[in-house]
């Protein structure tokens, strides 16, 4: 193994930080957008005509507006250092690939956002909130490929290979399904059809399907029904981790981690509907479906990992399986 694809604590401790403080955006941005105040500022890149407003601490719709284009040009910085750091120490053509793909994100969501603004576009608002969760993924991606797990020789029987392929397709569809999901989710809020129905589990009518329907009934309802799908397909999905003698412990332990997230989304979602679209519990519901986004793509990310196939080629040798009697008899024999 070269130098330059050597584990470096400090750059992995670095990337861990980035996807920390990118938490604290997704929040803001979410927050912002449950109390309505993504117009509070006309203008843009500054607000009210100043990198400073007056007034932006006291006033809850101002501050959350502008904490989230503070919050934004820091993670632009942080990333910017990010994508600097690696380039000069690690040539891994596909890590380096990664960190343009998060510098240009980075720089798109700061557009997307400004657009929203200038033109007052919700069709830019919900572009925005969804390059949001792609970036998460693409930082989660480049802190797995510099950590420490990365590294370590993972091993995989050949006998056991077909189930680890089967995983790794599972979680494909399962990260397909979830940003369907958030897609989904995005337009049934910047549509403010968050309510549309306004009861759960059930319809007000106090059945399954609502007897009513329109554009906004019918998106709330989309929502509902994609949840269940992906409620159903994450079981047998982590079932299926939880189970597999291919996986590594540690994997294990962030699929139970995605449980938790799973049953703590749908909890979230009808704690929405029975507060009546309260902005916390709306803002929290969105950063978990964040993070179970990119805890999922974690578990899969690892599954690519080319050191697993280098494991699977190069099998260690089992000392029971010798017949040591066989050997001794051999080496008696003139």
């Amino acid at each position: 193994m070269s130098r330059s694809a050597e584990y470096k604590p400090r750059l992995a401790i670095y990337c861990l930080l980035v996807v920390f403080a990118t938490t604290f955006l997704l929040y803001a941005g979410g927050f912002t957008t449950s109390i309505g105040a993504g117009m509070v500022f006309p203008d843009w890149p500054r607000s009210n005509g100043s990198f400073n407003p007056e007034g932006w601490l006291e006033d809850q719709a101002m501050m959350a507006e502008h904490g989230h284009r503070l919050l934004g040009a820091t993670i632009g910085l942080l990333t910017l250092g990010l994508s600097i750091w690696v380039w000069m120490v690690d040539s891994r053509k596909w890590m380096r690939v990664l960190t343009i793909g998060a510098l240009v994100a980075v720089v798109l969501q700061g557009l997307l956002g400004g657009f929203r603004v200038l033109f007052n576009s919700l069709q830019f608002a919900m572009i925005h909130g969804c390059l949001a969760q792609l970036f998460l993924c693409i930082l989660v991606s480049i802190a797995a490929g510099q950590s420490s797990w990365w590294y370590r020789d993972l091993l995989i029987p050949e006998r056991n290979q077909s189930s680890a392929n089967s995983v790794k397709r599972l979680g494909l569809i399962v990260c397909g399904l979830i940003f369907i999901q958030l897609i989904v989710g995005a337009i049934m809020r910047h549509s403010g059809a968050g309510l549309a129905i306004p009861t759960f589990p059930l319809t007000p009518e106090g059945g399954l399907l609502p007897e009513t329907w329109s554009f906004r009934i019918g998106i709330h309802f989309a929502h509902r029904a994609m949840a269940l799908v992906i409620f159903l397909t994450y079981l047998y999905w982590s079932t299926r981790i939880l189970t597999s003698s291919s996986l590594d412990k540690r994997i294990k332990s962030i699929g139970w981690i995605g449980i938790l997230l799973l049953f703590t989304q749908v909890s979230l979602g009808a704690m929405i509907i029975w507060t009546f679209r309260s902005p916390v519990p709306t803002t929290v519901h969105m950063l978990v479906g964040a993070f179970l986004l990119a805890t999922s793509w974690l578990i899969t990310f690892f599954q690519f990992n080319p050191m697993l196939k280098q494991a699977a080629v190069q099998q260690p040798v089992d000392s029971e399986s010798i017949d040591f009697s066989e050997v001794t008899t051999r080496k008696s024999q003139p």
